[in-house]
């Protein structure tokens, strides 16, 4: 286990600036319009100004087209790009990751969100996202996976894995014990409302994934 810690869903310049502090190592920020959560690019260029260095950005996208994806990573200057889909696999879907390795090369990182009754990412990604899933949204549901299905699907990705989904300050530890995953992502598990972070929330869970990962 590597550590990474991404706290995702930020939505407001006041909880970037506390977030950062508290020194994870990646932001997440939600540019699906559809979601309580969403932000713009420009506000994210204008959030992250002073980040500390080390500190990446994860833009989070939704079934979004690849022009839209390579104008917020400009914009925004994202680190990473995180692809969540409503369930659809097929040339279309691995078309898009085909432009997307073409276009983001020496510029982004591209994630990719899957569940664990899904085919395999494609294998060109730097990463998975392991998360649960609802037909209402395709992250940010606050179920957690099976743990235990997901130490199996650890064991067998070819890639690095990110596990999300329903992880709070309370389970992370166990989370990790059981997965043993590179990293770990939350969004609604440290929130005082969508969009608002709980700020003891997110240094418990930080506290807590990193002695869980030095173990």
């Amino acid at each position: 286990m590597a550590g990474f810690i991404k706290i995702c869903g930020l939505a407001n310049g006041a909880d970037v600036a506390a977030v950062a502090a508290l020194r994870p190592d990646a932001l997440g920020f939600v540019l699906w319009p559809k979601s309580p959560r969403a932000v713009r690019p420009e506000q994210i260029a204008e959030w992250t100004s002073a980040l500390p260095p080390g500190v990446l950005k994860v833009g989070v996208f939704v079934d979004a087209d690849p022009y839209s994806i390579r104008r917020a990573v400009k914009i925004a200057k994202l680190d990473v790009v995180q692809w969540h889909g409503f369930p659809k696999i097929g040339k279309a879907y691995l078309s898009l990751f085909q432009t997307l390795e073409k276009e983001l090369t020496g510029v982004a990182k591209v994630w990719t969100v899957v569940r664990l009754d899904r085919e395999p990412a494609p294998a060109f990604v730097d990463a998975v996202v392991l998360d649960s899933y609802s037909p209402a949204t395709p992250g940010g549901t606050g179920q957690q996976v099976d743990l235990a299905a997901a130490r199996e699907f650890l064991l067998s990705s070819a890639k690095p894995v990110v596990l999300a989904g329903g992880l709070r300050p309370e389970n992370v530890a166990e989370a990790i014990r059981v997965v043993r995953p590179w990293g770990v992502d939350v969004s609604s598990g440290v929130e005082a409302e969508p969009g608002k972070k709980n700020l003891e929330a997110v240094k418990l869970f930080i506290e807590s994934a990193r002695a869980a990962a030095e173990l």
